[in-house]
């Protein structure tokens, strides 16, 4: 657990161990910020919409195989 300090303008610093372990946090990453009226706040990130969250998921399962082979592939098993 870290500790951090509010600025003057209410400001806080996410530390760069958070950073690294939350990869979805990133400049510009927008969140919600859900304080419980007890002394507790919690951060949460906004999941970006599908599209912009699955971009890039299947690169690695693509990457020895040639998608226009493949297709060939399953045209000629119909």
């Amino acid at each position: 657990m870290q500790t951090v300090t509010v600025g003057q303008k209410y400001q806080i610093v996410i530390p760069k161990e958070v950073r690294k372990k939350e990869k979805t946090i990133k400049p510009g990453t927008k969140v919600v910020v859900h304080g419980n009226g007890n002394g507790t706040v919690t951060i949460k990130t906004v999941s970006q919409n599908w599209l912009e969250e699955s971009y890039g998921a299947m690169k690695e399962a693509w990457k020895d195989i040639n998608p226009i082979a493949e297709l060939e592939k399953m045209r000629n098993e119909w």
